[in-house]
């Protein structure tokens, strides 16, 4: 698996569903910028970036292809999200990381 070896985080703040974003480096050669950090119904989850078509659908352009991948962005992120905006994510579930 690539290492994750730089991750910036930022906070949204403007009340709505997205509450942050994420750039992070992939094994110190490319970058994937514009990771959502958002509030959903079953907790907070890790978006991927995306395009939208001409029939109107968004269509991810960067994506994890199994289940380990997944854990790793989104444990990588939420900790660097976490280690700066704590009081965001106080009391909050992780979808896909905490038991539910």
């Amino acid at each position: 698996m690539v290492e994750i070896t730089r991750t910036q985080v930022y906070a949204r703040g403007d009340g709505k569903n997205t509450i942050g974003y994420a750039h992070i480096t992939l094994g110190d050669t490319f970058v994937v910028k514009n990771l959502r950090i958002v509030k959903g119904r079953k907790g907070i989850f890790v978006g991927m970036p995306s395009n939208r078509s001409k029939r109107g659908d968004y269509i991810d352009i960067f994506f994890p292809i199994n289940q380990e991948a997944r854990k790793y962005l989104t444990e990588t992120v939420i900790t660097a999200f976490r280690s700066e905006y704590p009081e965001l994510l106080e009391g909050e579930v992780i979808y896909g990381l905490d038991e539910q």
